[in-house]
């Protein structure tokens, strides 16, 4: 019975040690992983919201919480309706009460709480519910997309009188990036790490003007299929030009901008947010979504298995820009399909592009194909070499806008779209 009991006890610590060498591997290959794949920098949740500063009073502390909390929801919730709306259309956003909050927020945490006896301070972090979010939107008769872009790898190169530097420090351009927040976007930009790997795939001088045989290893790093190249020049003032190289493995388009500060420091941020939101506003106007404006397409698709016949019917239902698919007809190599949309071709192409379908119009017709290899749509800037005003900044529960002067589309988003990760908050 002893030896029996020896057996069991031995077998338990075998046990337990393959246990721990098979989380510790476990371990191991996650952090390889995540080193190995350095995209895994930043989070893209479209629907999460972080950063949100709270500050409420109360009979009590429970109360101030309660308070702070439902601030918190309200604040989050009309960011990701702001996030996912024109600027033009945000006056036609309602006001969000306490009822929306709940309604929409599906989760919600706060960090940096500082509690007193009848105040409540915090930053908070919520989820929203994604279906919620459709339906509001819809209800309030708007313009939206929930459609991200590719994710782009974005390295800012910054030449000043004598200096031309990409990951070398002082970098004020790239530490404006840095600052700004590119996570949770529409428009997901993942900024170049500049550790060792990325000193010996690419410098500053071959950055500037680069085709995609020169980015490839480090986009391939990033697994992306889109690097942005923003090349900032300044002189003695703090005015700078910048030219930002949008490249694929098909081509290589540029734009010019300028944009000036007080210092080089102000006018590195003001270039980072300018192009940033010009980017999300473009990126809405190609993809926003109609509701009530539908309209039926015929369209014949191809595909090589039945298997692959069930995926393209799978990702069509996952596009919120598809309303209904009636299958007209089969057969073992196509199928001929109507497709119900809310919104222009070029925005259902774009929107059909992300999930590896392509849409093209063959003289007249529709034809869907499943392309597994495709390149999805990455952003791009409206216009060319104006200067890019300032952001105007809306109240973060006021669906006014700020200014109530005409702007052009591409220069109206407000900074409070993509901030939540900079470490500012709105006024």
């Amino acid at each position: 019975m002893a030896h029996a009991a020896t057996h069991a006890l031995i077998g338990r610590q075998q046990t337990l040690r393959l246990r721990t060498m098979v989380f510790a591997i476990a371990v191991m290959g996650f952090a390889a992983a995540l080193a190995g794949s350095a995209w895994a920098q930043a989070s893209s949740d479209v629907y999460t919201v972080t950063g949100v500063a709270v500050d409420a009073t109360g009979a009590d502390a429970a109360q101030a919480r309660e308070a702070a909390l439902s601030q918190g929801r309200i604040k989050a919730a009309d960011e990701v309706l702001r996030r996912f709306t024109l600027y033009a259309d945000w006056p036609r956003l309602p006001a969000l009460t306490a009822t929306d909050g709940e309604l929409l927020v599906t989760g919600i945490g706060v960090a940096n709480e500082r509690v007193s006896g009848t105040r409540y301070l915090g930053d908070v972090t919520a989820r929203l519910n994604p279906q919620q979010v459709r339906r509001f939107l819809r209800q309030s008769g708007v313009r939206f997309t929930e459609n991200q872009a590719a994710p782009s790898l974005l390295l800012p190169v910054l030449d000043t009188p004598g200096v031309r530097v990409l990951f070398d420090e002082p970098n004020p351009w790239r530490a404006a990036w840095e600052t700004i927040g590119l996570s949770n976007s529409l428009v997901p930009i993942r900024l170049a790490l500049g550790d060792l790997e990325d000193f010996s795939a690419i410098d500053a001088g071959s950055a500037i003007g680069a085709d995609w045989a020169v980015v490839e290893p480090i986009a391939r790093r990033y697994g992306v299929e889109q690097v942005l190249v923003a090349h900032a020049k300044g002189g003695d003032g703090p005015t700078l030009d910048v030219t930002l190289y949008r490249i694929t493995p098909s081509s290589v388009d540029e734009t010019r901008r300028s944009f000036e500060g007080a210092t080089i420091e102000e006018a590195s941020r003001a270039g980072a947010e300018g192009l940033r939101n010009s980017m999300i506003a473009s990126w809405k106007t190609q993809n926003a979504v109609a509701f009530g404006r539908e309209q039926t397409v015929a369209t014949s698709v191809e595909f090589r298995s039945l298997a692959e016949w069930a995926a393209i019917r799978q990702r069509l239902s996952a596009a919120s820009i598809v309303q209904q698919v009636e299958v007209v007809a089969v057969s073992p190599r196509g199928a001929q399909i109507n497709l119900r949309v809310s919104g222009p071709m070029p925005a259902l192409a774009s929107n059909l592009a992300q999930r590896q379908l392509r849409l093209v119009d063959e003289g007249g017709y529709w034809m869907l194909a499943f392309a597994s290899s495709a390149t999805a749509p990455g952003p791009i800037l409206n216009g060319s070499g104006d200067a890019v005003a300032p952001a105007p900044v809306a109240s973060p529960t006021s669906t006014a806008p700020a200014s109530s002067g005409s702007l052009p589309e591409d220069e109206a988003i407000a900074d409070r779209l993509t901030r939540q990760n900079s470490g500012s908050t709105a006024p």
